[in-house]
């Protein structure tokens, strides 16, 4: 993973290139800081600190942080959110903390993308793959087996899943 840092006078910006899907939103919302033809593409002194923090937060993916010199954190959503991008991943805003199936942890954000098309090189986040793999996302159509099911053996076979301690499913 490579973060790159961009110092700034109350915050440091980060940087993730491996979470970065390009939706731009740096861009559309500070163009005099976020120019991704630039080198380095990233100006934080072009903005004062609250718009710049502002701006990051509009970031979908995460890949875009910063870290405040007083040490307080990026302020999360209090109710956690998943929204589909048409063809594309599942944003995902709140206090979120992402778990392997051993219960390793692989990521505690605010904010990311996470892949639903099943080409990433970078699960479980969206590297942007859906594009060159052409998914197309859909609304499923009502299941009349789903219906007509009695119990959870009619609609899909068992599941194997270790919850980790302390974690919730």
């Amino acid at each position: 993973m490579t973060v790159r840092r961009y110092e700034a006078g109350e915050v440091t910006v980060l940087w993730d290139s491996s979470r970065c899907v390009h939706f731009a939103a740096c861009v559309r919302a500070l163009p005099d800081v976020f120019d991704p033809r630039e080198r380095p593409w990233v100006r934080p002194a072009g903005a004062d600190t609250e718009e710049l923090m502002a701006a990051i937060r509009r970031c979908p993916t995460g890949a875009l942080r910063y870290e405040r010199r007083d040490g307080e954190p990026e302020p999360a959503e209090l109710e956690a959110t998943i929204v589909p991008v048409p063809n594309g991943p599942l944003v995902v805003r709140g206090l979120l903390h992402v778990l392997t199936a051993d219960g390793e942890t692989v990521a505690r954000e605010t904010r990311l993308a996470l892949c639903r098309c099943g080409g990433t090189g970078n699960a479980p986040f969206c590297d942007g793959t859906h594009h060159t793999n052409h998914f197309r996302s859909r609304v499923p159509a009502p299941s009349e087996a789903r219906q007509r099911a009695a119990s959870p053996d009619d609609v899909a076979a068992p599941q194997e899943l270790d919850v980790p301690e302390g974690g919730a499913v």
